[in-house]
């Protein structure tokens, strides 16, 4: 099941906002833009399903940080998504909406009503409730959060829940030893790269590990063999060959990997390490610009593959690099513009301006990143002079 629609109402930045997703997404925008709120949305979504809408809003800060600043007349949030599903040759669409603003009263600072919950599969509408006065408690939770009451519409509750964000902090997988693995808690920074790596099935991660290798030994000529081992406390640890001076080279461990690599690692291990939709947050951070050029052909190629075949890809950047490929199609960018009225969502295929420079032969980042760039500092106008920091 992947994402096909997302429709925002007063959600943090985005006051009314609404558009189609494809397979491999990449969201663009400036610092500030929303990126990464919008990539929250879908962490939204897997956090009701898991912990129930309370918790999921009080672990953002409360309504008052997630409803828009802006919002009038209408001040609840409403995320609405449209999905598809392949069962048997045929698609099968589901929709899911959901509205809530505070309870109000009391209650104000920790609770939150349901003011709309709808879900549709196909033709069919499974649920279609709205906010009951009097009846307090039935307010206060999402359908899709209650196993008992969910069977209909499991499909979409596996969806939510298998939804997985990275960002990866090399730091946290190199000095894994200084911190206890948290197994009940999402592993968002790679703090446990290493434990999941040593849960997945042996011959599957023997085939996952032998793919980075590969990709290592382009980006880091001087490593090989990369493969699974553990210390003599039985403690996981990864470990290559490290090609010098002597023929027969030497072995390193992760803590010994530079940042690049370490992160360059579990991004790869997270897109073939599952099948639900997969949020990757600026994955060109600590990358060199030419392995970020390779990014978006090897996601498209892992999708097509027996390991993560067709799992979507959503992907938020303010990187020329990871744009700077005819590989990508202007459907697949989402330019994210701030305005008076909230961050505008624009699918980059709308824009005369990058279609035209598309078609006369430029990269999707030449087209769309002069979009997203401040003016200020397109126009040249940020200098250490305009700010007294240099003598004249």
């Amino acid at each position: 099941m992947r994402f096909q629609e997302l429709r925002l109402r007063n959600w943090r930045n985005f006051g009314n906002v609404n558009f189609e997703l494809t397979n491999r997404v990449f969201i663009i925008g400036a610092n500030a833009a929303g990126k990464s709120n919008l990539l929250d949305v879908f962490r939204f979504l897997k956090d009701v399903t898991a912990d129930g809408l309370q918790k999921a809003v009080n672990a953002r800060g409360g309504i008052k940080k997630l409803r828009y600043l802006n919002a009038r007349s209408q001040n609840y949030i409403e995320i609405f998504v449209r999905l598809t599903e392949e069962q048997g040759g045929t698609s099968v669409e589901w929709t899911y909406t959901l509205q809530f603003n505070s309870a109000g009263g009391k209650h104000e600072n920790r609770d939150i009503n349901i003011k709309l919950e709808k879900i549709t599969c196909g033709s069919d509408v499974l649920e279609d409730r709205k906010y009951q006065d009097g009846d307090y408690l039935s307010n206060q939770f999402t359908y899709l959060e209650q196993p008992a009451m969910n069977t209909k519409y499991r499909a979409l509750y596996e969806c939510f829940r298998d939804i997985s964000y990275v960002n990866i902090i090399p730091q946290l997988i190199r000095e894994s030893d200084s911190f206890i693995p948290a197994a009940s808690a999402e592993d968002f920074y790679g703090r446990n790269l290493l434990e999941n790596i040593s849960a997945a099935p042996k011959k599957s991660r023997a085939t996952k590990l032998n793919v980075i290798n590969k990709i290592l030994k382009l980006a880091v000529p001087q490593f090989s063999n990369l493969e699974y081992t553990q210390d003599e406390k039985g403690r996981p640890h990864l470990q290559v060959k490290y090609e010098h001076f002597r023929p027969q080279g030497a072995y390193q461990r992760e803590d010994q990997f530079s940042d690049g690599t370490l992160r360059l690692l579990g991004i790869i291990w997270a897109i073939l390490d599952g099948t639900g939709v997969l949020l990757l947050e600026e994955p060109e951070l600590y990358l060199h610009s030419e392995i970020v050029k390779q990014l978006p052909m090897f996601i498209a190629n892992a999708q097509k593959s027996k390991i993560a075949k067709n799992r979507q890809v959503i992907i938020s950047s303010h990187s020329f690099d990871l744009l700077d490929t005819d590989t990508i199609d202007l459907d697949e960018i989402m330019i994210l513009e701030p305005g008076k009225e909230g961050t505008v969502v624009e699918k980059a295929s709308e824009s005369e301006t990058a279609r035209a420079k598309v078609e006369a032969g430029y990269t999707p980042a030449d087209a769309v990143i002069p979009k997203v760039t401040p003016k200020g500092i397109m126009e040249g106008q940020l200098s250490l002079f305009d700010f007294g920091l240099v003598q004249r």
